[in-house]
């Protein structure tokens, strides 16, 4: 029996919940890997226009945003050196509309509030939550350093508010 053939026959006997997990962490450490790796042309420069044509982008791009400025921070640390930084997320933006209760003797009716514009009557905005932070991968020169690892997490700790075990910290090559 080949290794192939072994892998196949542990894979068959996992139940569904076993296989997603196994293929989420695959799909996690390939990723991590491909980032530590692939490094692309340094010397070549970029500048990215921010397009907001839809509610995706609008949250990819404060993904992103936050990306460059929590990298901005962490430069800045000593012995930090050059930094990447990759944010993810458990969801996209919420929007919260303002809502009017409607009681009578026998019920009660929740409806959106709406207002008059010039393109016609839109419910009212309320609020927007950003995108929950689930954790952030952070590849830098001086990752190897105890002291470097330490000040990256209490900073990407104080600045996102997660908690450190959702933080990764990898030295690059």
């Amino acid at each position: 029996m080949n290794r192939f053939d072994r892998i196949r026959e542990i894979y068959g006997s996992l139940d569904r919940r076993q296989r997603i997990a196994a293929l989420t962490v695959l799909l996690g450490i390939s990723g991590l890997t491909m980032i530590i790796l692939g490094g692309g042309n340094e010397n070549e420069q970029t500048e990215e226009i921010p397009q907001y044509s839809s509610e995706e982008n609008v949250w990819t791009d404060y993904c992103g945003e936050t990306e460059r400025r929590l990298e901005g921070i962490l430069a800045a640390i000593d012995g930090v050196g050059d930094v990447d930084v990759m944010i993810t997320v458990s969801s996209s933006e919420e929007y919260i509309y303002a809502q009017a209760e409607n009681t009578d003797e026998s019920s009660k009716k929740l409806e959106y509030v709406t207002v008059r514009t010039d393109s016609g009557e839109e419910a009212l905005l309320k609020k927007v939550n950003s995108p929950v932070i689930t954790g952030v991968a952070v590849v830098c020169e001086g990752g190897r350093g105890d002291k470097v690892r330490e000040e990256i997490y209490r900073t990407v700790t104080a600045v996102l508010g997660i908690s450190p075990g959702r933080i990764y910290v990898a030295p690059m090559e």
